[in-house]
């Protein structure tokens, strides 16, 4: 901080006047009029120093980790019943800073769904899909590029961008989702040798792997999957490397476009088809989003560890 102002130096007093000599032979002399009294020097108060900048730096580059809820709810199917839960995605998203104008790159680091559970015809027990956290980290995940805009670095100053990740699938952004995954163009998104990216069904403790049909004379170990979700997200920085706010989605999109059969070889097309009819079809709204800034060789998994549930 700056030093504070000196004051004024005080002013010196005045001499004081001599007394006049006595006179010789005559009347005694008048003494002399006393000097004036000095005038002390006038105080100047100092001024202190201006207070310290609080502005938060202005970037050119940066990366977020992002930690995504959306509350959910799907219908029932006929092999599931209807529910509701939230999903929570995470994504490393590195900007790059024209002013407040801002160009990114994303990736998709995470996903958990919530529990589903099958009805009484398919056996009336919860299932859940886990999406290994090394298929995220695989090299071979796509990327997503997208332009957004900010109105400052401060706290109070707000980001805005729409974001679309298309995972394992090559389909238009805009093209109308279609009802079946059957005769999609896929990718092998998670490097694995199978279309899309696998999803990993739990089994024990309480859960059972999807049965093929409603027989369920066989279940699948495994699930091929195929994403798109399109969202506006609009945030507020609450600190200079946080920001939080709401997310407004547009399309929530799946597809399972493959399968295993446990202990047995890859589904037939009707065991795809039915997994595929019968999965989660998930319908989300809106959400919250919170955001924070990591080092730039931050991994999918430093992402998940800043930002847990």
């Amino acid at each position: 901080m700056p030093a504070a102002g000196a004051g004024g130096t005080t002013g010196t007093g005045g001499t004081s006047g001599t007394g006049g000599t006595t006179g010789t032979g005559g009347a005694s002399g008048t003494g002399g009029a006393g000097g004036a009294l000095g005038t002390g020097g006038s105080v100047t108060t100092g001024t202190g120093g201006s207070p310290g900048n609080t502005d938060c730096p202005a970037l050119s580059t940066y990366t977020v980790a992002d930690h995504i809820v959306l509350p959910s709810t799907w219908p029932a199917s006929a092999g599931t019943v209807a529910g509701s839960g939230p999903v929570h995605i995470w994504d490393k998203t590195t900007f790059v800073a024209n002013g407040n104008d801002l160009s990114a790159t994303s990736q998709a680091c995470g996903i958990v769904l919530p529990d589903a559970t099958l009805n009484a015809l398919a056996g009336g027990q919860k299932f859940h899909i886990d999406v290994p956290d090394a298929a995220w980290d695989a090299p071979t995940m796509p990327r997503f590029q997208f332009h957004s805009t900010q109105t400052g670095w401060n706290p109070g100053s707000t980001t805005t961008w729409d974001a679309t990740a298309i995972i394992g699938v090559m389909i238009d952004p805009a093209a109308a989702w279609p009802a079946s995954g059957t005769g999609l163009m896929t990718n092998d998104a998670d490097g694995d040798m199978n279309p899309g990216y696998t999803g990993a069904p739990r089994n024990g403790n309480g859960y059972v792997q999807p049965p093929t049909s409603l027989l369920m004379t066989a279940r699948a170990d495994k699930v091929y999957l195929v994403s798109r979700n399109i969202m506006t997200l609009n945030m507020t920085r609450t600190t200079c490397d946080r920001q939080t706010g709401t997310v407004t989605v547009k399309n929530f999109d799946s597809h399972v476009v493959g399968c295993h059969v446990a202990g047995g070889q890859g589904c037939q097309p009707g065991e795809v088809d039915f997994i595929d009819s019968n999965r989660t079809k998930y319908t989300a709204t809106t959400g919250t989003i919170d955001s924070m800034t990591v080092p730039a060789t931050s991994t999918c998994q430093d992402v998940r560890n800043a930002l847990p549930m």
